[in-house]
């Protein structure tokens, strides 16, 4: 391992074999991010908006800005135009660290409750940063929600695209809505959507995507800049339903009258997340997004155990797949559980088709899996095809399901979704549920 103090301000280049990342040399902050023959510059900075809080914020233009607190259900910056308020780098503090598995970048901020290390993982596609927030100060008697922001280049004609609960993407148009003409009176807020697993934006020459490790609020204020809020702590109630601010403190609080008097304790908490970003050519955010956003938001969990240096090892391979070989891309196992009380052994299994229609020339074309030849360790008897949550047989509830007149011709016939063989075909975001009947064929531990 090699770690070193950055004390002038040249450029640390880092790469990945895939990835390569400029930074900053005195502020460790990103400068551009190269890959799939696309150098894009991107510019990351960390700040916050003051929570509205009618204490001090009150107008008198008669509308309802004269009430409304940021809160638990409600986020409002201080004044419509109110600036971000950077949280800016220290110079001559980054750190650069090499090891055998990349390299981390730390960096220091000018408030001590801002803490970030940057990290490119050899072989990995992606920039990912991991940040530390808290205890967030309210000394001032002022809430604060924090953000970072990321500017780019892109030219996206003010879309951008946010993930419906890590299924479809959504197009985004900064201070639009596609149903009715919108007055934007609340700029900053008003284009701000959940983000449940990634939001990209793309043009014909470049795209980027941030992927998420928990749900969190995004948006897009200004052309080619992201941004997406990690963090809030308000002084106000926004007068929602749960009738306290959005104060979460590290020692809990006291209880609700009469029993107590629902007083915070301990300092602010503090939290830490992950984002990776990607980037690519143009038109691509879909693909970038996709590829990596189920892996950032599930990671897989780590369990570690200990044993006497005698006792034989229980395992006999260092990592195992009950697989034949790999999933198509485009093809996510989502459950794969034996199910208990029955005769022969039997298996619910779940897979997903990760890309809609159009996203991908490649990827979103449906894909053909025979079931039989999936599993190294079992032999498939039959298969049975179920409803996604699997409590019916799947040709059972089309028999009975109401039949639904109207325009429109569904893409795909009944007839066609339902298979009597192995082979199995997903469409654009399917899900598709099935009952395997199996026997052991060997055993590979």
């Amino acid at each position: 391992m090699y770690r070193h103090l950055v004390s002038e301000k040249s450029d640390v280049v880092a790469s990945s074999g895939v990835v390569e990342v400029t930074f900053d040399g005195s502020t460790g902050m990103m400068k551009q991010i190269s890959s799939e023959g696309v150098d894009l510059a991107v510019t990351q900075q960390w700040g916050y908006y003051t929570s509205f809080d009618s204490s001090f914020d009150k107008s008198n233009d008669g509308t309802s800005r004269n009430s409304q607190n940021s809160g638990a259900y409600v986020f409002r910056p201080s004044s419509p135009d109110k600036s971000f308020q950077k949280v800016d780098p220290v110079l001559n503090k980054a750190i650069f660290v090499n090891s055998s598995i990349g390299m981390e970048v730390y960096s220091s901020f000018k408030k001590p409750w801002v803490r970030q290390v940057v990290r490119v993982y050899t072989g990995k596609p992606f920039v990912e940063i991991e940040y530390t927030i808290g205890p967030i100060p309210i000394t001032d008697g002022r809430g604060k929600e924090i953000a970072t922001q990321f500017w780019t280049p892109i030219q996206a004609e003010n879309k951008f695209y946010t993930d419906s609960n890590a299924r479809e993407f959504l197009e985004r148009k900064r201070n639009v809505r596609p149903s009715w003409n919108l007055t934007v009176y609340e700029p900053v807020a008003g284009n701000y959507y959940p983000v449940n697993a990634a939001m990209f934006m793309q043009d014909a020459n470049a795209s980027m995507a941030i992927l998420v490790d928990r749900s969190q609020g995004g948006g897009s204020v200004s052309e080619g800049e992201f941004e997406i809020m990690v963090q809030r702590r308000t002084v106000a109630d926004d007068a929602r339903g749960v009738d306290e601010p959005l104060n979460e403190t590290v020692d809990g609080m006291s209880p609700y009258p009469p029993y107590g008097d629902m007083s915070r304790h301990g300092d602010g908490v503090i939290i830490r997340g992950k984002h990776r970003i990607l980037v690519g050519p143009g038109m691509s955010g879909a693909r970038l997004a996709r590829s990596g956003m189920d892996e950032a938001f599930a990671e897989p969990l780590v369990y570690v155990g200990s044993a006497p240096s005698a006792k034989p090892v229980a395992f006999l391979r260092g990592s195992f797949s009950s697989l034949l070989s790999g999933l198509p891309p485009n093809v996510m196992l989502v459950t794969f559980v034996e199910l208990p009380d029955r005769e022969d052994k039997t298996f619910l299994l779940r897979l997903g088709h990760q890309y809609a229609a159009g996203e991908d020339e490649e990827l979103s074309a449906p894909v053909d899996l025979d079931l039989s030849k999936l599993f190294l360790s079992y032999n498939v008897l039959s298969v049975k095809e179920k409803t996604l949550t699997g409590n019916q047989n799947w040709e059972d509830y089309q028999s009975r399901r109401f039949k639904w007149t109207g325009e429109g011709q569904r893409t795909k016939p009944d007839t066609e979704h339902a298979r009597s063989d192995t082979t199995v075909t997903l469409t654009p975001m399917e899900i598709h549920t099935f009952e395997l009947t199996v026997d052991t064929i060997k055993s590979h531990l």
